[in-house]
């Protein structure tokens, strides 16, 4: 039984917990009484959406700092409410996944070194680092030297591993993974990494909102897992791929492919296309906005959450 967008998620969500309640019933009563888990996940999902207009980017910001992908941040974000999260995901140089941003195929780039780790670019001396375990092509470092960190001088630097420990220990918490832009091979490994980390805990699993950029990066993390929450990327004019290129099409594969969600810039979610996807089932996620009347501007045309770094604390 499907509800249309209007049903489900364009409450007014100031009256949050009604909200709740009444997404919980919708989902519970379907199906003639006969509800099975993914039903139930996806009524707990739909509920946690509708409770706070803001997905939290790269697990939180605060004081002009972003791209902290910390657990301090996570926490304190948690302890004000929220309930999703975003977080950029990525390698180390000895395949260790940790919370740190990566350009196309895991390159740590000079950007992420600089500003979003805090750290000093290391890669002028080439030859003394592949001797201490540096991926001179992708520009990354290992496990342990990434977990000294102080990130941006003050944030814990913290592995994936600790990121599904806290979603163990907090049940009502739902990640979206940014994977950055890779090819299907790559995406496999990752994702076949994700579901390593997790250890058989598949209540952690069904709470990631899995995929990607690209459609082939959608094929490879099913792959890996049967994730019940997945996004796919609605990229702009000049990136999209042609088979997905109109909204129409987009939301059309998103049906027939049981994607859940959608995510894309703030630029692209507008006019024709922002009308197109909001008219879809599809749950939409409009980032990176830290301006709280842009924000309203983007729920308006239809966003069901707004990735930030800062509104939170607003």
């Amino acid at each position: 039984m499907r509800y249309s967008r209007s049903k489900m998620l364009r409450i007014n969500k100031g009256n949050g917990a009604l909200a709740i309640v009444f997404l919980v019933l919708v989902f519970l009563l379907s199906g003639c009484g006969e509800v099975d888990e993914t039903e139930e996940l996806m009524a707990d999902y739909r509920a946690a959406v509708a409770s706070s207009d803001y997905i939290i980017h790269a697990l939180g910001g605060e004081n002009e700092k972003f791209y902290i992908n910390s657990l301090d941040m996570l926490d304190k974000c948690y302890q004000a409410g929220y309930r999703v999260f975003e977080a950029d995901v990525s390698f180390t140089s000895d395949d260790v996944l940790v919370c740190a941003h990566s350009g196309e195929n895991n390159v740590w780039t000079r950007n992420d070194w600089e500003l979003r780790l805090g750290q000093e670019y290391p890669f002028e001396k080439e030859q003394v680092l592949a001797s201490n375990g540096y991926d001179i092509e992708k520009r990354t470092c290992t496990y342990d030297t990434f977990m000294t960190f102080k990130i941006q001088g003050e944030y814990t630097a913290t592995s994936f591993g600790e990121l599904l420990d806290y979603m163990e220990d907090h049940t009502d918490m739902y990640l979206m993974l940014d994977a950055g832009h890779r090819t299907y091979e790559d995406t496999k490994k990752y994702y076949e990494k994700v579901v390593t980390e997790a250890g058989g805990r598949t209540d952690v699993l069904d709470r990631i909102i899995a995929g990607g950029q690209t459609t082939e990066m959608v094929k490879a993390a099913r792959e890996a897992y049967d994730f019940p929450l997945i996004n796919l990327y609605f990229d702009n004019d000049e990136k999209r791929e042609e088979m997905i290129y109109d909204p129409e099409d987009f939301v059309k594969y998103c049906d027939e492919e049981g994607i859940t969600s959608l995510s894309c810039d703030k630029d692209t979610f507008t006019g024709e296309a922002a009308k197109v996807l909001a008219d879809s089932d599809l749950i939409i996620y409009v980032f990176t906005i830290n301006d709280s009347a842009e924000a309203e501007d983007k729920m308006s045309l239809g966003a069901d959450m707004v990735g930030t770094d800062f509104l939170w604390d607003k």
